[in-house]
């Protein structure tokens, strides 16, 4: 499962949108520092528990001019549930990682404005979070493609 946020409504940036945990780079931190910190503050994932598995490329969202820089982690003691912070969000969405991987889950809007989207229990995934989805989807599938081969005995490799 990957976790996505659920912004609030009354927010400024990328209000009521599903999200990924994120936020900007605090003085003296690196981007990787401050991702575990925004999961931290956003979904309750203590920071030192993520194990990063690469970064993808920074991708540049014109519409609140941010520079984003994602990363691919994982849990390796998964938490039963996550706690979001009340001010900032609405509550987490976890969508299985599959899903996310297939591209036939995911659809294109109509005219006006064409965009690729996935629909998830009443949420919709669109616009930069399916850019960074998109964008890291490769290191996803080389990552599972990866663990996969080392859970197969030595005869099936």
């Amino acid at each position: 499962m990957v976790p996505f946020v659920r912004r609030r409504a009354d927010l400024r940036d990328h209000p009521g949108q599903v999200a990924l945990p994120g936020g900007g780079v605090e003085s003296g931190e690196s981007a990787w520092e401050a991702a575990q910190r925004e999961v931290a503050e956003e979904i309750g994932v203590p920071a030192g528990r993520l194990q990063p598995l690469g970064a993808g490329d920074p991708i540049y969202a014109a519409v609140t001019n941010f520079s984003v820089v994602p990363f691919v982690a994982y849990l390796p003691d998964p938490v039963e549930s996550f706690v979001h912070d009340v001010g900032e969000l609405e509550g987490v969405l976890a969508i299985p990682l599959d899903r996310l991987l297939d591209d036939s889950a995911w659809a294109q809007s109509e005219e006006p404005w064409r965009f690729r989207y996935l629909a998830h229990e009443g949420s919709t995934v669109w616009g930069l979070t399916e850019r960074i989805v998109f964008g890291l989807a490769p290191k996803l599938r080389q990552a599972l493609t990866e663990d996969q081969s080392r859970d197969l005995p030595a005869a099936e490799q």
